[in-house]
């Protein structure tokens, strides 16, 4: 069955390559360079001299052509070959339903009908897919389409993963892995690249894109064109930069793809326990996340983990959950000012939301959602408006301070604030707390510019007043008995 599914996988997705790499439109000019060729022969008026010299130029075109038209042929059948290698390798039936005449029939009905179908979305893709204007990301897009957006190929690659790799583990006892997560614009994603950059712990990057649940496959399929991105400054336009080599949150897709169903809805995000055998499998992932990199230690920055920490930390006890926080009213103001972007991007580029969806970002934009937990905001409240964003600062800072027993003593809440404003006083207490192997240098950190915030109702910003001590006092209490230890 696996081997049906692949073929059929295989086969859509060549289609699909036909239009990304316009290979069509080159063999076409392939054709037509043919053409002028014959009729330059053909003409009596033309000197020998003139012929012999036009054609040595129009024979480097057609040479040029040519091999470019070989080269994206190649690129359409690249699903067929990899599929092939991976049955050479760990046979999963994909010759048998290849050589099938049944099979092969159905193909080509169901190849047919995606054919005729195809053509009132093909529009919408060149919008999208267009949008830069370059073939190659809208090849990069087609491929993130076929292997983020189909929960067929996710089933696959993961399971291809387990049975070939096995899950790194440690003969003795390591430092947990380190999940970072909370609201977002709290310094989350800065604080994940400082440990990422300085300590080279194992993180999902760029580069596993855009086969996720495959790490060590991917690595090793696309090792013969390692792709090199220049630095560029993230969508956010928050000054952080980022590479192919840049820890990103990635880890979302295994959550959405084996818990999606449960957890999200279309009011919100729910913070659903997840089953004994999705708990199992994140484990043996994380352990396939180390394999392919060498057994660091594993980080995460995955803000939607606030809805599973308990499961977290029945995967791995001594894991350790830290949480970046910000001043309410700064943070929200920061979110509200993000989603606006959002909508604005995703307007001019539809691909986005697209891609958000299957990264499983549900922060900001036109498909964003609230964690819903007790205090939500509504979802269908005013995201232009400031309670909106305050409301849910509050809901999801007042559940982590909540948590069970087992999940507090695993806890760090990490003040952002007051790290920008004395970096040096916070280095040794977090490489303590956090288990680092030497000193944290957090002195590239700097604080945002304040922005004035107009609009908070009274009760709501109370509310977010009151878990800001809280948590502050979470972090003062922490360090206070560190330092006394």
């Amino acid at each position: 069955m696996i081997g049906i599914v692949v073929l059929v996988l295989a086969t859509l997705a060549s289609i699909e390559l036909v239009w990304a790499t316009g290979v069509l439109h080159c063999l076409a000019r392939v054709s037509r360079e043919g053409q002028r060729a014959t009729r330059l022969l053909m003409r009596r008026h033309v000197s020998e001299w003139a012929k012999e010299r036009a054609m040595r130029l129009m024979s480097g075109r057609l040479m040029v052509h040519s091999l470019r038209g070989l080269g994206l042929i190649a690129v359409v059948a690249s699903p067929f070959v990899v599929a092939m290698a991976v049955d050479a390798w760990w046979p999963y039936g994909f010759a048998h339903a290849y050589t099938n005449w049944t099979v092969r029939l159905a193909l080509l009905a169901i190849s047919l009908i995606y054919l005729f179908t195809r053509r009132r979305f093909r529009k919408a893709a060149v919008r999208s897919g267009g949008a830069e204007g370059d073939k190659g990301g809208a090849f990069e897009r087609t491929l993130q389409r076929v292997a983020l957006g189909n929960r067929a190929m996710l089933e696959i690659t993961f399971d291809i993963e387990r049975a070939r790799y096995k899950p790194w583990k440690d003969e003795k006892l390591q430092p947990g892995p380190l999940f970072v997560t909370g609201l977002a614009r709290a310094g989350t994603t800065i604080l994940t690249r400082l440990l990422h950059e300085q300590y080279g712990m194992a993180s999902l990057t760029y580069r596993d894109l855009p086969f996720p649940l495959a790490p060590n496959s991917w690595a090793k399929l696309s090792a013969g064109f390692k792709r090199q991105v220049e630095r560029s400054e993230r969508g956010h336009g928050d000054g952080i930069f980022h590479d192919l080599d840049s820890a990103e949150a990635i880890e979302e897709v295994f959550w959405r793809h084996f818990e999606g169903a449960r957890y999200v809805g279309p009011q919100g995000l729910s913070p659903v326990p997840p089953t004994d055998e999705t708990v199992g499998a994140f484990r043996d992932y994380v352990g396939l996340i180390r394999r392919r990199y060498g057994g660091a230690r594993y980080l995460s920055k995955n803000n939607a983990n606030v809805l599973r920490l308990p499961a977290l930390i029945e995967a791995f006890p001594q894991a350790v959950l830290a949480h970046p926080f910000r001043a309410p009213l700064q943070q929200a103001e920061s979110l509200r000012r993000q989603h606006a972007l959002a909508l604005k991007l995703a307007e001019d580029d539809p691909f986005r939301r697209d891609f958000m969806r299957w990264l499983g970002h549900y922060e900001f934009g036109g498909d964003q959602r609230p964690f819903l937990f007790p205090g939500h905001p509504p979802p269908g409240g005013d995201r232009s408006g400031i309670d909106y964003w305050l409301q849910l600062w509050v809901s999801v800072y007042a559940a982590l301070l909540n948590q069970p027993e087992t999940v507090h003593a695993r806890q760090i809440f990490v003040d952002f604030d007051a790290i920008c404003a004395n970096a040096p006083a916070f280095a040794a207490p977090l490489t303590e707390l956090l288990a680092l192997p030497a000193l944290w240098d957090l002195s590239s950190l700097h604080a945002a510019p304040s922005r004035p915030v107009n609009g908070a109702s009274p009760h709501v910003l109370e509310a977010a007043e009151a878990i800001h001590a809280a948590l502050r006092a979470r972090t003062l209490c922490v360090h206070s008995l560190l330092s006394v230890g």
